[in-house]
C-alpha cells in the first residue's frame, strides 16, 4: 500500500492540471457497484502508470460522492486497451501505451486499488445528504437495541432469480440462514438489518425479532446505512461487495455465485474479486 500522503500529492497535482495529453479513462457501464469498481480501479491504474484519471460523469457516483476526476476525452485521440476478464486482475493494465488511453472493462478486482486504499476511502465519502439520511435510518432501527453488534444483510434477488445461460443465480434462503447462524456464533447477541430489492420475500422468509427489514424507498440510503453496520452478510452483486468494503468489518459472501460452468463463471477469479479475509459460505 502506498503512503497516503504520496497518493494525495499526486491527486492534488492531477486536480490542478488542465492537460489532457496523458490521460486514462474507463467506460461507465452498469449501476452503482459497477461504477465504483470502474472508478476505484481507474485510480489505481492511474497511480501505477502516471496518467491522469478521468471518468465520464456517472449519475450514480455523483449522487452519492463528490469524486475528484470526472471528465471526457471522446474528442481526443486515444488507444483502447481491454481487460481479459471482468472479475480478474490483469497486470498488463499497469503498463499502458503512451498518450491517452481508454481501458475497456468492468475491472472488478480489489487488487487494482489496494495500493491506494486510504486515499480511495476519501473519494468514497458520502455527500452530506446521505451521511444525514443514513445516520437517521441507522438510529431509527437500532435505537431500541443499544450495545449490540449490528450486522447488515444485503439480499439481492429480483434480477438474479431468472437464471439464464449467463450464470446469474440468487443466493438461496439456506445460505442466508447459514450466514446468520455463522454470525451468531462469531458475535454475541447481534442485531441484523436487511437491505433488499425484494422486501416481500424477506418479510416472508427472513424477518424476525432480531432481523429487521429497512423500509427505505431510496436504495442509496440502504447502501449508506449498510456501511454503518459493524459487519456484513453479502448475497450476490457489487452493491453488497462495496457495502462490505466501505464498512471494513467481518464479511461473508455466497461462494456459489455465479453458476459453475457459466459465462460469468469463466470471467471471474474469486481470489482476485473477493478480499482474502472475507469468508465464503455455501448453501
Amino acid at each position: 500500500m502506498l503512503p497516503d500522503d504520496v497518493v494525495q500529492d499526486l491527486f492534488s497535482r492531477w486536480r490542478t492540471t488542465t492537460s489532457r495529453d496523458n490521460t486514462v479513462t474507463v467506460a461507465v457501464r452498469g449501476r452503482l457497484g459497477n461504477n465504483m469498481f470502474e472508478y476505484a480501479s481507474l485510480l489505481g491504474i492511474a497511480v501505477s502508470t502516471g496518467k491522469k484519471p478521468l471518468i465520464p460523469k456517472s449519475k450514480e457516483l455523483n449522487i452519492l460522492f463528490n469524486i475528484s476526476f470526472t471528465g471526457d476525452i471522446h474528442n481526443q485521440p486515444s488507444t483502447r486497451v481491454s481487460e481479459k476478464q471482468y472479475g480478474a486482475y490483469d497486470r498488463k493494465l499497469l503498463t499502458l501505451p503512451g498518450g491517452n488511453v481508454e481501458v475497456w472493462g468492468y475491472l472488478q478486482s480489489w487488487k487494482y486499488f489496494h495500493c491506494i486504499k486510504a486515499s480511495l476511502r476519501k473519494e468514497f465519502i458520502f455527500r452530506q445528504k446521505y451521511i444525514d439520511l443514513s445516520g437517521q435510518c441507522f438510529e431509527k432501527y437500532t435505537n431500541k437495541h443499544k450495545n449490540r453488534t449490528v450486522i447488515g444483510i444485503h439480499v439481492r434477488r429480483t434480477d438474479m432469480t431468472s437464471g439464464g445461460k449467463r450464470g446469474y443465480v440468487a443466493a438461496p434462503l439456506s445460505y442466508i440462514k447459514k450466514a446468520i447462524a455463522h454470525m451468531n456464533t462469531k458475535f454475541h447477541n447481534p442485531l441484523f438489518l436487511i437491505a433488499t430489492d425484494d422486501k416481500n420475500w424477506c418479510r416472508k422468509y427472513v424477518v424476525s425479532s432480531d432481523i429487521i427489514l429497512m423500509e427505505n424507498s431510496d436504495p442509496f440510503v440502504d447502501f449508506a446505512t449498510l456501511t454503518l453496520c459493524d459487519h456484513i452478510i453479502m448475497t450476490v452483486g457489487t452493491f453488497g461487495w462495496w457495502a462490505a468494503w466501505l464498512g471494513d468489518g467481518y464479511a461473508v459472501y455466497y461462494r456459489d455465485f455465479p453458476r459453475p460452468g457459466s459465462e460469468l463463471a469463466s470471467g471471474l477469479i474469486k481470489e482476485d474479486h473477493f478480499l482474502p479475509h472475507w469468508v465464503p459460505l455455501g448453501a
